[in-house]
């Protein structure tokens, strides 16, 4: 019972905190409990990892022709989607100030609309991958997967997230 009301806080959490995002440049609100903390950590988390998950995938296919170009497509739509729910998913209070797990640098706040502007620029090389991985291509998969890799994933990563493990 405790696993599926954690469950349930975390996808109500990332659909107000997703929803939050969404308008403009808004900031999402302040988070108010350390449940409410500990949802939106994990959601985050569970999110980055199935975007790193994605980009194994791509270079898997790319190094040894592992996975099917379908299925691929979709890992890459899903990146497309999920690039605008990102801000959603840093509320304020939950950086590496905050909590020792979390690998968030305080830039994130302090330059919130670049934050989003890095987060949205994920969306243009993931939908070139995805349309990539529909044309079977394999040049213009890798020059897409590398294009995700260094303008979406990396650039956000280099200035806004700490590495911490």
């Amino acid at each position: 019972m405790k696993r599926y009301v954690h469950r349930s806080m975390i996808i109500s959490m990332a659909l107000a905190f997703g929803s939050a995002a969404a308008a403009a440049d808004s900031m999402p609100g302040k988070i108010s409990t350390p449940e409410e903390a500990e949802a939106v950590l994990e959601m985050r988390s569970e999110t980055m990892k199935q975007f790193g998950s994605a980009m194994k995938a791509f270079g898997n296919f790319l190094k040894r022709g592992d996975g099917e170009p379908l299925e691929l497509a979709g890992m890459a739509a899903q990146i497309a989607e999920g690039a605008s729910k990102i801000p959603g998913l840093f509320p304020e209070a939950t950086g590496m100030a905050d909590f020792k797990d979390s690998e968030a640098k305080e830039e994130i706040w302090q330059d919130w609309s670049g934050f989003v502007a890095a987060a949205e620029a994920m969306k243009e090389p993931a939908l070139a991958v995805e349309a990539a991985f529909d044309s079977e291509d394999s040049a213009a998969i890798g020059a897409t997967v590398k294009k995700l890799g260094k303008d979406g994933c990396k650039n956000c990563h280099h200035t806004y997230r700490e590495h911490t493990h």
